[in-house]
């Protein structure tokens, strides 16, 4: 069930938005965002990788690293599998991203990267058949890339880059560790992988500028409130393009938002397939999660022939939950066009 929403200072908020868009600022930087002493500024950041389980993580474009089959599948059980089978299922799969369990229209939420179709289709056909005693439903959908927020991954995607990927051995150990905590110094880096450290501060910039890191950010385990997980696919008519999406883009990039703790719709993407749309919605309690997202689709899209399924986000057994507190129409304004 989601639980009771964190209550967070002014001075959180504002850290937090800065580590949304860089988790490697330096405490000083923090204090100084905060308003605060350094020793305050770390007293409260060690409070919110506490109290919100938080990871300072990578968001990266997959398209340029060569993921290209990225799949979102939501399933349904007749009998429910454990959580402790779903975590030994999920372990080591390398292609599940992020695993959720979920309560509502349906059961668990599969995240997959893969680096070619036939991959995906094996490791599709396989998961079936692991989960064949629980006697699944699946519902698979793919899209190219989340137009607001990221989906985190975790260090194995660094195994699945296509190999005309410029990305050598060097960079994926830098990408993997980078991944797992982005706070990490170049220093430690150095001890770590056993290179340079003006190498890797080389290799961290043209990676960069390269599009791959797209931002150092920040990701939980756990969400403080309510996170709702919803798909949606709807009719087209020929006013839904010039008329609905500017309305659908404004109310997720956040002209509406106050920025508060966490924004609204932390992440949402386009797709193809069973639905069109995967979007999370998140708020303090159910009710606004509820009515930020589900309920103001179903009414904006009501002469379309909606068809919407959701269902609370209960916690992830594999991976994290992606966390955003940024100024959208800022980070990202080429969606705006």
């Amino acid at each position: 069930m989601p639980q009771e929403a964190l209550v967070l200072t002014t001075m959180e908020k504002l850290m937090l938005k800065e580590l949304s868009a860089n988790s490697r600022v330096s405490l000083t930087h923090l204090a100084k965002v905060a308003g605060c002493s350094t020793v305050k500024a770390g007293m409260l950041l060690d409070k919110l990788i506490k109290e919100l389980d938080m990871r300072f993580t990578l968001e990266v474009d997959m398209n340029k690293l060569g993921l290209d089959e990225c799949h979102i599948l939501f399933i349904r059980f007749e009998k429910k599998p454990s959580e402790a089978f779903l975590t030994d299922l999920f372990r080591d799969d390398p292609y599940a991203q992020n695993v959720y369990i979920t309560e509502g229209g349906f059961d668990l939420v599969i995240f997959a990267a893969a680096d070619t179709p036939r991959n995906y289709i094996e490791w599709e056909t396989a998961l079936t058949e692991k989960l064949s005693d629980y006697v699944p439903e699946l519902r698979p959908s793919d899209f190219m890339y989340a137009h607001l927020g990221y989906i985190p991954l975790n260090g194995a995607f660094v195994n699945f880059v296509r190999e005309d990927i410029k990305v050598d051995r060097k960079d994926r150990l830098i990408l993997q560790l980078l991944n797992e905590n982005a706070r990490t110094s170049y220093r430690e880096m150095s001890k770590k992988l056993g290179i340079n450290e003006d190498t890797i501060r080389y290799r961290v910039f043209r990676l960069i500028r390269k599009g791959i890191i797209r931002r150092f950010t920040i990701a939980v385990q756990k969400a403080s409130g309510a996170l709702i997980i919803y798909f949606a696919r709807y009719a087209f008519n020929k006013y839904t393009i010039s008329d609905l999406f500017p309305i659908i883009r404004k109310h997720n990039m956040g002209e509406i938002e106050n920025l508060s703790t966490i924004n609204s719709t932390p992440c949402y993407m386009v797709m193809s397939g069973s639905y069109r749309i995967c979007a999370l919605s998140f708020a303090r309690t159910k009710d606004e999660a509820l009515s930020f997202g589900l309920k103001w689709y179903a009414n904006l899209l009501r002469n379309n022939r909606p068809h919407i399924v959701h269902a609370d986000v209960v916690r992830a057994v594999k991976g994290l939950l992606p966390l955003r507190n940024l100024d959208a129409k800022q980070y990202y304004s080429y969606l705006w066009t």
